[in-house]
């Protein structure tokens, strides 16, 4: 079997594609900002095979980059896939890899507009989104004295990896394999005139937090009493909320749009001067 003909031929058929076919694609009439976005999703660095359906893979290869867009305050139009099928992958495993992509594509619009595809030993994904977006939000932009918050809550990632390093079952609407981010999107959006700085929660708080400090060159205080003293709330990488900086004033602004769309929101510490050195755990080596 031509594994990359069956899967561009499937791909094709998922009716998510837009000029796929030609060498490139002309993209005619795009806005003043435009948002661009890659992230790889590879197998043994990101997911085992063990742990994740094809599906779960190829919805969460996508929502990955999606994420980075909503925290620009960005809304995702297309995307790019460069995919490294391996040479036991089966046609139903290819059929619920784009299963999977096409459902991340209409929850949010997206349409595939190219890519490529390999044989190889390992399943990969690499995604490139375009988005666009009237005022990008920045991870520059804190102000002394800004509130710190996070959309949603944290620490289900890191609670359902270790539950699957110890060889048990986690569910499968858990966030660690569907994120979910339509409400974050539409928060953004209604939010942007009132933030001063936004980014994911990808790679854990205090990561995040040591980020946006050397960027702003201010101290990004976590305020510990007002959080579960579990560690895990911290250290959790890949849960895709939205890590954020506003005035105080806007507190109660950014509280009713949060309410307006059912969406979690946390202040967890103030923007000051100094440095911040949290010592966050390294997830990719």
């Amino acid at each position: 079997m031509d594994i990359e003909r069956y899967f561009l031929e499937t791909l094709q058929k998922s009716a998510i594609t837009q000029g796929i076919g030609d060498d490139g694609v002309v993209l005619a009439h795009l806005p003043k900002n435009l948002v661009v976005v890659l992230d790889l999703f590879s197998e043994g660095v990101h997911f085992k095979r063990k742990w994740f359906s094809c599906e779960q893979i190829g919805y969460k290869a996508l929502m990955v980059n999606i994420s980075d867009v909503i925290s620009m305050g960005a809304v995702p139009k297309y995307a790019l896939l460069g995919v490294t099928l391996p040479k036991n992958i089966t046609p139903a495993e290819m059929r619920a890899l784009i299963k999977g992509i096409k459902r991340a594509c209409l929850e949010f619009g997206v349409r595939v507009i190219g890519g490529d595809t390999i044989v190889g030993q390992t399943l990969s994904l690499s995604v490139s989104l375009l988005a666009c977006c009237a005022k990008p939000l920045y991870r520059v932009g804190a102000r002394k004295g800004d509130l710190i918050m996070h959309t949603g809550t944290l620490g289900s990632s890191y609670q359902a990896l270790h539950t699957l390093l110890r060889g048990g079952k986690v569910s499968g609407h858990s966030k660690f394999y569907a994120p979910q981010l339509k409400a974050c999107a539409h928060f953004m959006q209604e939010a942007r005139s009132i933030l001063h700085v936004g980014m994911d929660i990808s790679d854990g708080l205090f990561a995040e937090c040591n980020r946006l400090s050397k960027a702003n060159r201010l101290a990004f205080k976590i305020n510990n009493p007002l959080y579960p003293p579990h560690k895990r709330a911290f250290l959790s990488g890949e849960e895709y909320e939205m890590l954020l900086c506003l005035a105080p004033k806007h507190k109660l602004k950014a509280y009713r749009l949060a309410q307006k769309h059912r969406l979690k929101l946390r202040i967890i510490g103030r923007v000051q001067q100094g440095q911040s050195h949290y010592r966050p755990k390294i997830w990719h080596a």
